[in-house]
């Protein structure tokens, strides 16, 4: 009874005024030494990642160090969204990890803060989570692919019940996984929380956006829950021997059609990607490896002005990289188009009803597409160039 009593009065202690995480967290931008990790708390406050390797000592008997959510040389304290990156790793290791906001008591002048309670994921469940990093050398790779959920969390949970998350090395969410992004309880209503509650604690989660992230008076804050690599949703992801590119594809219309209030740029944007890619090829940076890209919007299929555009600027720059594949969405429903005038490489289009279970092995990718039904499963194979 007197252990009841202790443990009621610090859960009061801990009540309705105690600053906690309400999202997350999830991992993001993996390489085989480091990881981004992302989570949000109820308050602004200094936070931090305690990281450990796997082994016979116990995470809590130790200190560790710590890797805080550092911008331009100072620890954030002001933001609720926290984004730390982990670095330091060793490639192809599993780590254990929990994550610590501290909340901001008073903020008396200057940088002199008084600091207060501390939130900590596993301050109940005392079990911290784990990730696993990517090798630093080429082996087997599977990972899944997700695209136009449109605000179905449920629908995507059904769907990917047989998926044991634990045997996939990453999960990609390529685009209009929401109608829109009003605020943050909405984006976190439409996809983000479903996808920490099935994976996204332990496999990191890959993000491309489509055409409905680009709408709404929320979606200039979207890259602050997906940050990337180099500081653009367009960028190459290296994982176990093959190169991921992704295409930031925009908007489908003109950028002039009145839906969109003179508030968009989206040809120059892609105009801009087109240079890059131009860059990378220039400056050796793919070729080495195999090459997969994913987009969002496909390049052929349909008339749309987006798609016609990449045709002019992002295609013929890919045309000339060797690409394997590309992994596209936005049609809902299933497409394949061969290399032709266009194109020179595969482009397989998942539905808005389906998943890409995708495994990379002796020089080919195997591509499962499964829906619901017998009727949604195909099979494709990839030779990697």
């Amino acid at each position: 009874m007197k252990h009841l009593l202790l443990g009621l009065m610090l859960l009061f202690t801990l009540g309705a005024n105690a600053i906690k995480v309400t999202h997350g967290p999830w991992i993001c931008d993996m390489d085989s030494t480091s990881a981004t990790i992302v989570w949000v708390t109820d308050k602004p406050g200094l936070s931090w990642v305690e990281v450990a390797p796997e082994g016979p000592d116990h995470f809590y008997g130790q200190a560790r160090p710590r890797y805080y959510d550092v911008l331009a040389g100072r620890r954030v304290i002001t933001d609720s969204v926290h984004r730390v990156h982990v670095t330091g790793l060793k490639p192809d290791a599993k780590y254990r990890y929990r994550v610590f906001t501290q909340e901001i008591v008073e903020w008396h002048y200057d940088d002199l803060v008084s600091l207060g309670k501390t939130a900590c994921t596993d301050v109940w469940r005392g079990k911290p989570y784990t990730f696993t990093t990517f090798p630093a050398q080429p082996r087997d790779l599977t990972f899944l692919v997700l695209n136009d959920i449109h605000e179905r969390p449920q629908f995507m949970k059904e769907l990917c019940k047989d998926v044991d998350f634990h045997k996939i090395d990453f999960v990609l969410l390529n685009g209009d996984m929401s109608h829109r992004i009003r605020d943050q309880k909405h984006m976190m209503d439409a996809y983000l929380d479903t996808c920490v509650s099935m994976f996204a604690t332990h496999t990191p989660l890959f993000f491309n956006r489509g055409n409905h992230e680009l709408r709404d008076r929320f979606a200039d804050n979207l890259y602050h829950y997906f940050p990337t690599n180099n500081g653009h949703y367009y960028r190459v992801q290296h994982v176990a021997g093959i190169d991921f590119l992704f295409i930031d594809s925009g908007e489908d219309k003109p950028d002039e059609s009145i839906e969109y209030s003179g508030m968009v740029d989206y040809d120059h944007y892609r105009e801009e990607q087109a240079h890059w890619l131009r860059s990378l090829r220039e400056e050796k940076k793919v070729g080495r490896y195999p090459l997969v890209v994913f987009s969002h919007m496909p390049p052929t299929l349909k008339n749309w002005h987006g798609c016609y555009h990449m045709q002019k600027t992002i295609t013929p720059e890919l045309n000339k990289m060797n690409v394997s594949v590309m992994l596209s969405g936005h049609l809902h429903a299933f497409a394949y188009q061969e290399p032709n005038e266009v194109i020179n490489f595969p482009n397989l289009v998942n539905s808005n009803n389906t998943y890409l279970l995708c495994h990379i092995s002796k020089g080919k990718l195997e591509v499962d597409y499964v829906g619901l039904t017998a009727k949604e499963k195909k099979h494709f194979t990839f030779p990697l160039k």
